[in-house]
């Protein structure tokens, strides 16, 4: 391809190259915005499919947990693998899960799509080795919230690869709510309904690079606790932080024989969060600690919470109907600056997506 060639390739999508980087971009900056949880869902979301049906599983080790946007008290039933010191604040605890689910994904026109999203969680926990528990397994296996979701592209086309458009979706509480369980954490879901709206777009540069991005901002309705709750905490009414959420995403075409294709990608998600509140006062999370001298150990203080992650990972296209995609995440990834340290980081989450095309 020649220069001049490649030069026309770049006015030809200024357009869409221009809002794609203004909305990567703003996932590198240190906004003050806010977040709860690590969603959304782990599937690889392609644009070009006319209509999908996805199978995922996710796995969530300790790390997930206490970065996943909850409030510290939720870990006080869980036993602890490694306790905070004066040299660090590596917290670990004896806590995991795994996410299964299915996403359906159709474009009844070139602008209109509707997607759903059936999940289910199944989490454990061990509580601390106290002369009442000794170390005993708690589990959850619930369906999870399910989600309905709608696309309108603005402007573009899918089939290209460049297109910006409205995007958002609805939640069900069909998930456990923390709050009516003996152990909080292992909740299925949120306990409350919440809608996102927000922005996708995407390009397509010289027949080989793909770029994503997207910004959503969700909230989430109001909890209701009950007096009786296994944490000890006054009844009363309980708000989950307003969720913004933002992800940019690069793709490579690295193999093309026929109907095959092997596509890599490398993806950066930024999730920041305000105050989540009990009875109007703010809860402190489970992922903020600072030493105290008095009491000699680290205490959660953080009523605010910064997180940006990578994720790297490959996608198959095997044939025209069936496409594999398994990707690896760390936790957290700052390019710019440390926003705030973590008491369990570092770890990788393996996830796994089989997609097929029925029409």
């Amino acid at each position: 391809m020649t220069l001049s060639a490649v030069l026309q390739q770049i006015r030809r999508h200024h357009q869409f190259l221009t809002a794609g980087f203004l909305l990567a971009g703003s996932i590198f900056l240190p906004l003050k915005v806010m977040a709860v949880s690590l969603d959304p869902y782990p599937v690889y979301d392609s644009f070009h499919d006319e209509s999908s049906i996805s199978f995922f599983r996710e796995e969530r080790p300790s790390f997930f947990w206490t970065n996943t946007g909850v409030p510290d008290i939720f870990f006080n039933q869980a036993n602890q693998l490694s306790a905070p010191s004066t040299q660090s604040n590596n917290i670990k605890y004896s806590v995991n899960g795994i996410e299964y689910g299915v996403r359906l994904s159709y474009w009844m026109t070139d602008q209109w799509r509707v997607t759903g999203t059936i999940p289910f969680e199944a989490n454990a926990l061990v509580q601390p080795n106290t002369v009442e528990a000794l170390g005993k397994t708690e589990t959850v296996d619930h369906f999870g919230d399910v989600e309905v979701g709608a696309t309108y592209l603005v402007t573009g086309k899918r089939q290209n690869g460049n297109f910006i458009g409205l995007d958002g979706w609805y939640r069900f509480a069909t998930g456990t709510n923390p709050f009516n369980l003996a152990y909080p954490l292992l909740s299925s879901g949120r306990g409350a309904s919440s809608e996102a709206l927000g922005l996708v777009a995407g390009q397509r540069f010289l027949n080989l690079f793909s770029f994503y991005e997207s910004f959503h901002y969700e909230t989430t309705q109001p909890v209701s606790v009950p007096s009786s709750n296994s944490l000890g905490l006054p009844g009363g009414t309980f708000q989950w932080p307003d969720n913004t959420e933002a992800m940019g995403r690069i793709e490579m075409d690295v193999l093309q024989r026929g109907e095959r294709q092997v596509t890599l990608f490398y993806q950066y998600s930024g999730r920041i969060s305000g105050a989540m509140t009990l009875n109007g006062q703010s809860l402190t999370y489970g992922q903020s600690f600072v030493f105290n001298p008095v009491t000699n150990n680290f205490v959660a203080v953080g009523t605010s919470n910064q997180l940006f992650w990578s994720t790297v990972g490959g996608v198959a296209k095997i044939d025209k109907e069936f496409t594999a995609e398994v990707d690896v995440s760390q936790f957290p990834v700052y390019f710019i600056q440390s926003i705030q340290d973590r008491p369990n980081s570092g770890g990788l989450m393996l996830s796994l997506s089989l997609i097929f095309r029925p029409f």
